[in-house]
């Protein structure tokens, strides 16, 4: 009779704490040795924004301009993400239950489906979300 076993030293070995004293000789703070961290150019002002890859909304659009093609492309673009978000949202919509007491039956849920499609229209047109865009840029470098 033959058992299989696993080997206990294939495993990832758990690393023993390591003991040290605290340095008591430094004085610096920790608010001291934060800002050492960060760059000194960066000031408070700076978001997470500069240092995106993608264009903001105004800037696609502007490239797009008349040209009919880049509508087209863009236009797949926002269609994809309205897409994705409405399936996110439809998914969420679905683990957060139903109450028996005031559920309206089917109208109830109709009403909800097209409240879903409205709000996600809306929110692709007004929110940058940026999806739509990344798709975009990357459909110009891939076109290009």
């Amino acid at each position: 009779m033959e058992i299989n076993t696993l080997n206990p030293y294939l495993f990832p070995q758990r690393e023993t704490p390591r003991v040290s004293r605290a340095d008591n000789t430094s004085k610096a703070t920790f608010k001291d040795l934060l800002n050492g961290l960060v760059p000194k150019n960066l000031e408070g002002k700076i978001s997470s924004d500069a240092f995106s890859r993608v264009p903001d909304r105004e800037k696609i659009l502007a490239h797009v301009g008349s040209n009919p093609e880049r509508q087209k492309m863009f236009e797949a673009a926002r269609q994809f993400e309205n897409f994705f978000l409405e399936k996110m949202f439809r998914e969420m919509r679905k683990n957060m239950g139903k109450n028996d007491i005031l559920h309206g039956g089917s109208a109830e849920d109709i009403f909800q489906d097209m409240l879903l499609t409205e709000r996600v229209n809306k929110l692709t047109q007004t929110a940058t979300l940026g999806l739509a865009e990344q798709i975009y840029t990357q459909m110009q470098r891939s076109g290009s």
